[in-house]
């Protein structure tokens, strides 16, 4: 039954319908006499009618007892629209079937289904739509549309417009394709307005309800039933679109989005996962570059890797180190990219500074846990930074000017929409600003130091389908601390990428690299004068792929990187230099991997990222292994043989299957728990008898004698969002375990050691915690408060007895609050309190006399704390205009560091000054407050 006919009974909601059957009323009949012919003709008829109805309704009785639903086809069903089926089965079978045209109008019976069910025909052409049917009796059907989509989009638009956003309106597919509420599949791309480059990380939000995030080269995918949504596209500092969608059918949709006018709301780093509680991936932190501008820093100059640390679960040894260690990991166990391609110190000035422009960096992604397959090698968190693109349309200017640096980035078409280029640069002056760096233990003011930073980025449309990529990048600094022993050290990585769109679901990049890392340490004095050489070179090659199929988005691909590394060379620097000619041997290997991953949504609550890579290790010669006497410990004493490997040849091979998964489970719309692990092999190792890096650290390649480092770890957290994400919080915990870690003998010589594996160790290490944060993304005041205590511990047999004992970065509380007050729509007031426990440090027991020379007894590794650090930093911000259209925009950042001059112990030292007596010296790196001034301007 159509109820179209019945418009006169509609209900007040246009998707449910109720009719009544009409009612028997009385009948009157006239006076008569008892029999009558004409009377007795009438109840004849009428009796026949009777039995002719008795015998219909018997006929169809055993169509009742099927039911209406297993009433079976006879094949005059084929090529007929819905419609005119139901209408003519209404008439066959004495039934009736309630719905709107607008709703079966679309569809079409295509084939036969003869012998098959009603039921089993509508279950078919309705499987992937929001349409089903109930059962109203035995001889009536009602079609039902489940109202969740329409009721999300309205609240979505209501949303929309208490912000004052405008909402636009968009179609997608073949309307001819056309049937409601059939899934079908919605793809697209994020571009930036600025200089075309992807979008990485943004969120895909459809009515409201659960949605996705862009990936590396800015596409999403959805899966939606066809007909009216709203989607909301969102990213930290760009306007936030929201599209009025018709969707037909399958297809893509793609949008420009342009960067917000203002950053003033934007707290502090912040991540994906933060801002999109429900919906990213465990582990995962999109963060903000415009926020990181915003904070204070140190000397002006704004640090990313700075910034990174006051994320829960990262920390730093010391105000002076440029690693940063997380979730109880080493520095040496983090995988810093630039464009694809690994750096190996990532630090200016011996930690003061990063070596990152941040005008030149376009987006970063940073993973503490559930590490997707395409990464490996390091096995407790990935940093991947991808450079800033040219404009395809014009010219612009983007730099800054500190106290003691200056930065410069510019961009533009070499031909319009075709060809863009990016240079962009960074030094410093920084030598007259060192004499406020002063501490009990010794004076920095006569020191100088020196860095820069370039980089490069060509981008070339192939096509539309088709971009090629180049990228040069160069950090060098010097660094001379009150004498003549200077440190130089240089980071060099070049790379061509190729990115190629096949088709709407199949794309990949191939990507091309080589990497070169150094430091040279020299002194002058001629008696002893000298160079030390250390150097790294590394090319790689890397192949990345992505296929979407149904809802599974699939990730595989191939690398592999060569590593040469020249361990050190020694040579006097003059005649009568006492020091003596040494070089290492050179060492080779090679590093590759296979990976899959699949990206699945089970259920509409459900998702799961699941990975597996392959990954293998293999240390080539030529090369020279000592032999030790098999029952006696790798010791010096106990050599007592060599072999020689050829050129190429295999000297040890490691590897083996790496899984990875991370499990998202919404429990409703605001809140979701999320379960992550991952099992990582790592085979390079840093060398190193201190908490942080140094230039002469040096990178030993797994071999022989030291096995690469395994890890597996989990966690799990709960995440939520409060007053339509105005509030957000969430508390993760994690357990860590890493075999084979590194750890040096009471004594050790690293530099220039032809039997390093004499004096280091390999044990197990393992660590815990749990991660809180919450944080206030709204209104004038916005914060973020973290908090996390977490262990990290080492077991190392040789070390403290085989006794547990804390590493160098076991810190064990950490508590961080960040703010932002906005006075006005140009003038904020912003600032960050950290707080940590000291760090473990080794001390003497007690001190003794012998041939009247003072000694000290060290009765255990890291068995005692220097005192907990805390530090208060504030800054004000004034930006200038917020008109769209204008020809310069500037804003200046005064900034206040260690505003209550605070003397934060970084370590202990212990001098002997007079036969007999020990005195300890604290050296703390910053002990007065900083204050400093920036001007960033673009046009």
């Amino acid at each position: 039954m159509d109820l179209n006919l019945f418009k006169d009974h509609e209900a007040a909601s246009p998707e449910m319908w109720y009719t009544t059957e009409p009612g028997f009323g009385s009948r009157d009949f006239p006076d008569a006499p008892i029999f009558n012919f004409a009377i007795f003709k009438e109840i004849c008829c009428c009796l026949f009618r009777i039995l002719t109805i008795l015998l219909i309704l018997l006929a169809e009785c055993t169509a009742s007892a099927q039911g209406l639903l297993e009433i079976r086809m006879d094949g005059s069903e084929q090529d007929k629209r819905l419609v005119q089926f139901l209408q003519e089965f209404e008439r066959k079978h004495a039934v009736q079937f309630f719905f709107l045209d607008e709703w079966l109008a679309p569809y079409t019976i295509e084939g036969s289904y003869q012998g098959q069910t009603l039921g089993d025909m509508l279950t078919d052409l309705l499987r992937e739509s929001d349409l089903s049917v109930v059962t109203i009796h035995d001889r009536a059907l009602a079609f039902v549309k489940d109202p969740t989509v329409e009721i999300n989009r309205r609240q979505a638009i209501q949303v929309a417009a208490r912000k004052d956003q405008a909402v636009e309106t968009a179609t997608v597919g073949n309307p001819d394709l056309f049937r409601p509420g059939k899934l079908v599949t919605l793809s697209g791309r994020l571009i930036n307005e600025e200089d075309q480059t992807p979008i990485t990380g943004a969120t895909v939000v459809p009515n409201g309800h659960q949605g996705t995030t862009t990936d590396r080269e800015g596409r999403y995918e959805l899966r939606l039933p066809s007909g009216r949504h709203v989607l909301t596209f969102t990213f930290i500092g760009f306007k936030e679109r929201t599209i009025d969608l018709t969707l037909y059918d399958g297809g893509s949709l793609n949008l420009i989005m342009q960067e917000a006018p203002t950053l003033l709301e934007e707290v502090v780093i912040s991540s994906q996962s933060i801002n999109e509680l429900t919906m990213s991936r465990p582990g995962q932190l999109q963060l903000s570059v415009g926020a990181m501008k915003k904070q204070p820093a140190l000397m002006g100059e704004a640090d990313l890797v700075r910034q990174l640390q006051s994320l829960p679960g990262v920390n730093t040894v010391g105000e002076a180190a440029a690693g940063f260690n997380v979730r109880g990991g080493s520095i040496d166990q983090n995988l810093v990219l630039y464009d694809g391609l690994p750096l190996f110190n990532t630090s200016h000035a011996l930690g003061f500074f990063s070596a990152f422009n941040s005008e030149a960096v376009q987006e970063l992604s940073f993973y503490r846990g559930g590490i997707p397959a395409e990464y490996g090698g390091r096995v407790s968190s990935v940093l991947d930074i991808r450079s800033k693109s040219g404009d395809m349309e014009k010219w612009k200017v983007n730099g800054g000017i500190g106290l003691v640096s200056a930065n410069l980035m510019v961009r533009g078409p070499i031909k319009k929409n075709k060809t863009t280029i990016a240079v962009g640069g960074r030094g410093t002056y920084a030598n007259w600003y060192l004499d406020l760096l002063k501490n009990t233990y010794k004076d920095l003011s006569n020191s100088q130091v020196g860095f820069y930073d370039t980089e490069v980025r060509v981008d070339h449309l192939i096509s539309e389908k088709s971009r090629l990529s180049f990228s040069y990048y160069r950090s060098y600094d010097k660094l001379r601390v009150r004498g003549d022993t200077s440190f130089q050290w240089v980071n060099q990585l070049a790379s061509v990428r190729l990115d190629q769109i096949f088709s709407p679901r199949f794309n990949g990049s191939v990507l091309l690299g080589i990497g070169d890392y150094n430091y040279t340490v020299t002194d002058q004095v001629p008696a002893h004068g000298f160079d030390l050489n250390y150097k790294t070179t590394y090319p790689s090659l890397k192949a990345d792929f992505s296929y979407t199929m149904g809802k599974h988005r699939l990730g595989f691909g191939i690398q592999s990187t060569y590593y040469g590394f020249q361990p050190g060379k020694l040579k006097p620097t003059s005649d009568i230099s006492s020091v003596r000619n040494v070089s290492m041997d050179a060492q080779q290997a090679l590093e590759s991997g296979v990976y899959v991953s699949d990206s699945y949504p089970l259920t509409q609550k459900l998702n799961l990222d699941l990975g597996l890579r392959l990954s293998s290790f293999v240390n080539l010669g030529p090369a020279t292994v000592n032999v030790y006497n098999p029952p006696s410990p790798v010791q010096k004493g106990n050599l007592v043989d060599s072999v020689k490997y050829g050129s190429g040849e295999a000297v040890a091979s490691f590897g083996g299957l790496e899984p990875r998964a991370a499990i998202r489970y919404a429990l409703n719309e605001q809140s979701s728990i999320k379960v992550s692990y991952h099992h990582i092999y790592q085979y390079l190792h840093l060398i190193s008898n201190s908490a942080a890096v140094t230039p002469v650290d040096i990178w030993q390649p797994s071999n022989t004698f030291f096995k690469p480092q395994v890890s597996d770890q989990i966690s799990l957290g709960y995440f939520r969002d409060f007053k339509q994400k105005t509030y957000e919080a969430y508390a993760e915990a994690f357990y860590k375990q890493i075999n084979h870690v590194l750890d040096f003998k009471d004594g050790a010589q690293l530099i220039l050691n032809d039997q390093l594996e004499a004096d280091l160790l390999q044990g197990k290490g393992e660590a815990y915690g749990v991660e809180t944060y919450i944080s206030k993304s709204q209104g004038r005041l916005t914060w973020a408060l973290s908090y996390t205590y977490s262990r990290s511990l080492r077991t190392i047999p040789g070390i403290n007895g085989g006794e547990t004992y804390a590493s160098n970065f076991d810190q064990p509380h950490m508590l961080n609050l960040s703010w932002n007050y906005r006075f006005s729509k140009r003038w904020s007031f912003t600032g960050n309190f950290a707080y940590r426990t000291g760090r473990p440090v080794t001390v003497p027991s007690f001190g003794y006399t012998m041939d009247g020379y003072g000694a000290a007894y060290f009765s255990g590794r890291n068995q005692l704390r220097i005192p907990d650090y805390h530090r208060l930093d504030i800054a004000f911000v004034i930006e200038g205009s917020h008109k769209l259209k204008k020809p310069w925009t500037g804003s200046w950042i005064i900034s206040f560091l260690n505003v209550y001059a605070r003397r934060n112990a970084y370590s202990f030292f212990f001098v002997s000054d007079t036969p007999g007596q020990i005195k300890t010296y604290q050296l703390s790196i910053i002990g007065t407050i900083i204050p400093s001034v920036t001007y960033s301007f673009k046009f």
